[in-house]
């Protein structure tokens, strides 16, 4: 398995709020995307916290037994991470409000979990883009309770208002799902790609037959290119083996 990330402040932002993590361990790959809320320098900590934090974790654990071996540990590492972005949102006074998005996925013999608390995303890719990762946003809501149209969902002025991040209380929702292997590729990333480039872009970009590390990077400008008005984190997993072309 190929796998490359890479994140960029924008032109707008005056700090990367975004942090993202590739660990590997023996035959085991942790990537997550975090995308920090709550000011400038609070949302900053709590997401390459989280990331630090879950990367310890991730070192700790070492092996996994089996499939379920990997949604427990999933579970109970973010829910590990929420408890310490509370305490010190709770504990230090400039820290005060802070969170973060998370999605991430385990990859393993066993086979592939992913997590999500938040709004950016996990996609399954197979010649087109499969989200697979639930947004917990005001305007997903809305979307479901049909009171807004799916495609007028990324025009909406609320659509920034979460619904759930790690940090806003010691109790969280996780949602934690299996990965089936029917996907060539898996995209992780933050909604400063999902919300301002198009999905034709994305998989065009990731089909191309440029270096596999310079597809995240121009992706990143794609982001870029519509404007830069947010930050952006991309990580590109390729499951179709290391000596794919």
């Amino acid at each position: 398995m190929r796998i490359a990330g890479a994140t960029d402040r924008g032109y707008i932002r005056s700090t990367n709020q975004d942090s993202y993590l590739i660990q590997r361990i023996d035959d085991a790959v942790l990537a997550v995307v975090c995308d920090g809320i709550g000011g400038a320098r609070a949302g900053d900590v709590a997401s390459s916290v989280s990331c630090k934090l879950l990367s310890e974790l991730f070192v700790k654990k070492a092996h996994f037994a089996d499939i379920i071996d990997v949604r427990m540990w999933l579970k109970s590492a973010i829910s590990e991470v929420n408890q310490h972005i509370v305490n010190l949102s709770r504990h230090v006074e400039d820290y005060q409000g802070m969170g973060t998005t998370m999605v991430a996925v385990v990859f393993t013999k066993e086979g592939m979990v992913g997590a999500n608390i938040g709004d950016s995303r996990i996609y399954g890719v197979n010649h087109e883009l499969v989200q697979l990762s639930d947004d917990h946003s005001l305007v997903n809501e809305l979307v479901k309770l049909g009171k807004v149209r799916k495609e007028d969902a990324s025009r909406h002025p609320n659509r920034n208002m979460l619904t759930n991040a790690i940090g806003i209380g010691m109790q969280i929702d996780i949602d934690i799902f299996d990965i089936v292997d029917k996907y060539q590729m898996i995209l992780l990333c933050s909604d400063g790609l999902h919300g301002y480039v198009d999905e034709t872009d994305i998989l065009n970009t990731i089909y191309s037959v440029d270096e596999f590390e310079e597809k995240v990077n121009t992706l990143i400008s794609f982001a870029n290119n519509a404007g830069g008005y947010d930050n952006s984190t991309v990580i590109l997993s390729d499951l179709r083996g290391d000596d794919h072309e």
